[in-house]
């Protein structure tokens, strides 16, 4: 008699599909429990907490400070959230690094507190948390770090005085922002103004940060507000198109207005130093219609009343001849005098000079601030000064503007 077939082999292969089935169906139910998490009390379930602590490796530098409001930024050596704690008398108020209702994580914080008093001094101090893993579910956090407890004063239109001073074209020399702004550190200043070119070329994070913003952080101390103007330079090299992250004013450009005690400044971008068609530039810049729009936002600021009132307006811009030669050039200079501007002060050739009115159809005197020079200008109702000296604190050269009739 013949012996009847296991049915071994089928239980086997029907035990193969059922567990192949189930290998399709599980990462199924797993997606569709996550999905039910935000209504179940498994949400609520600790996420992971790592000892790692970030490590603050560019203290904070005060960017773009005004009557209401100034930028904070700052940089760690691992991903992180950024936060600012702040207040006149207490740590009492609390500002993030957000965009969209979420918290930029990455390893350079930039945070706007807002809602300023003018004339008012604020204590404040940074803090990243370590984030070890941005995941869809429970984020993985680490330890946070906090930087020591400094101090701003914002600007304040109404005040008698303003004081300020100017460096430019530091171009990757370390050495040269330690000097000018150790320089600068021997007088109290509202402020600081760099005139651009602060790199040959943008390369890099890294690079930005080793050559200009932590020196500058370091030497302004987290208490003396640096204002930026851009400069022909920072238009070059594979990183300039992400520099407006780190460099632009609240407004998200780099032309600006701030109004400090007597002074009305108005900060311009005067682009390349060559038209667009220029070769070199291989046709990927449009300076042409940018500086166009610019100077529409020009003549607006020119005819805003503060303008007429202030008893000085100047000009901060880091070509003197508002960028290369033709073009609408003159147009800048035909409404600068029309406003009455008083003084327009630039960089970019790396030595002295003192434009004098009539000299290039200015009637207003123009100074242009060398490579290794400061320039300090002190303002009252009815007088500018301004002094120039070199890196040594060596006179080059001094004079006052009196008030005009607008």
């Amino acid at each position: 008699m013949p012996h009847a077939r296991s049915p071994r082999p089928f239980r086997r292969a029907g035990i193969g599909f059922v567990l192949a089935g189930l290998l399709l169906i599980l990462p199924a139910l797993a997606v569709t429990k996550q999905a039910q998490l935000s209504h179940d009390d498994e949400a609520d379930a600790p996420y992971k907490v790592w000892n790692s602590t970030p490590a603050i490796t560019m203290p904070p530098l005060l960017l773009d400070v005004s009557g209401s409001s100034v930028v904070v930024e700052w940089m760690t050596d691992s991903d992180s959230d950024g936060s600012v704690r702040y207040g006149e008398h207490a740590l009492d108020h609390t500002a993030v690094a957000a965009r969209d209702g979420l918290l930029d994580v990455g390893a350079f914080h930039r945070v706007v507190i807002a809602g300023l008093e003018p004339g008012h001094s604020y204590q404040y101090q940074v803090a990243s948390r370590r984030v070890v893993a941005v995941k869809p579910y429970w984020p993985e956090r680490g330890n946070t770090v906090q930087g020591e407890t400094l101090r701003f004063t914002t600007l304040d239109a109404m005040r008698g005085t303003a004081r300020f001073a100017v460096i430019t074209d530091t171009h990757e020399k370390v050495s040269r922002i330690h000097t000018l702004l150790g320089e600068i550190r021997k007088t109290p200043e509202d402020f600081v103004v760099h005139l651009g070119d602060t790199v040959n070329w943008a390369a890099s994070e890294q690079q930005f940060k080793d050559v200009f913003l932590s020196p500058t952080a370091e030497d302004l101390g987290g208490s003396t507000p640096l204002l930026y103007v851009h400069g022909n330079h920072e238009y070059r090299g594979s990183f300039a198109r992400e520099l407006g992250s780190y460099l632009h004013a609240q407004n998200g450009r780099y032309d600006y207005v701030r109004d400090d005690g007597p002074l009305h400044l108005i900060a311009v971008d005067t682009g390349e130093d060559k038209p667009d068609d220029t070769n070199v530039y291989a046709g990927l810049n449009d300076l042409r219609d940018y500086r166009r729009e610019g100077l529409v936002r020009f003549g607006a600021t020119l005819a805003e009343a503060r303008t007429r009132s202030a008893p000085f307006t100047v000009v901060l811009g880091h070509q003197p001849d508002w960028g290369w030669t033709g073009g609408d050039n003159a147009k800048w200079t035909q409404l600068a005098n029309q406003a009455h501007v008083d003084l327009f002060i630039a960089g970019h050739l790396h030595y002295f000079k003192h434009i004098k009115p009539g000299e290039q159809g200015n009637d207003f005197p123009i100074l242009v601030v060398g490579q290794n020079q400061v320039a300090r200008v002190e303002a009252t109702d009815t007088a500018l000064k301004v002094r120039v000296t070199d890196s040594n604190g060596k006179l080059i050269d001094a004079f006052t503007l009196a008030r005009k009739t607008k």
